[in-house]
C-alpha cells in the first residue's frame, strides 16, 4: 500500500518541535479516544498525552534530529491504517525505536487513535 504522505507528515509533527507541545495541533491530531502504550510500561490517553507535552520542559527533537526508515502501511479497514517504521534520533548515544501507529480518517482528516514505541536493536 502506498502511504499517505500526511499521515507521515503528521506522525513527525507529533514527534518535532514545535508542534509536539502545540496543544491546538495535538486536539486535532488525537483521537478522543486515543491510546499509547509507552515504553515505560504506561497506558496513556489523550488528556494525559496532551498533558505531558505541552507542560514538559524537555525539548523536543529539532526536525533535522529524526529519521523514520523502513515506513510501512497497511490498510485495515476503509480510512484505516496502520504504519510502522524505525526512528533513528541523529544525536549521540539516541536509542533507536520501532514505532507503530494507527490513523483512522474523519471526513478529510486523519486522527491518531493508537501509538505504541519499543526499544529497537542498535
Amino acid at each position: 500500500m502506498t502511504v499517505d504522505p500526511r499521515i507521515v507528515e503528521l506522525e513527525l509533527a507529533l514527534l518535532k518541535a514545535p508542534t509536539r507541545s502545540d496543544p491546538d495541533f495535538l486536539d486535532a491530531v488525537l483521537d478522543d479516544d486515543m491510546i499509547e502504550f509507552g515504553k515505560s510500561g504506561y497506558e496513556y490517553d489523550k488528556q494525559s498525552i496532551m498533558a505531558a507535552l505541552t507542560d514538559t520542559k524537555e525539548e523536543p527533537m529539532p526536525n533535522d534530529q529524526l529519521e523514520m526508515t523502513a515506513i510501512r502501511a497497511v490498510q485495515l479497514a476503509p480510512g484505516v491504517v496502520l504504519l510502522t517504521y524505525r526512528l533513528q534520533p541523529r544525536a549521540e548515544n539516541a536509542v533507536p525505536s520501532l514505532r507503530s501507529s494507527v490513523w483512522k480518517r474523519r471526513d478529510q482528516d486523519w486522527r491518531l487513535v493508537f501509538h505504541q514505541g519499543t526499544r529497537a536493536a542498535l
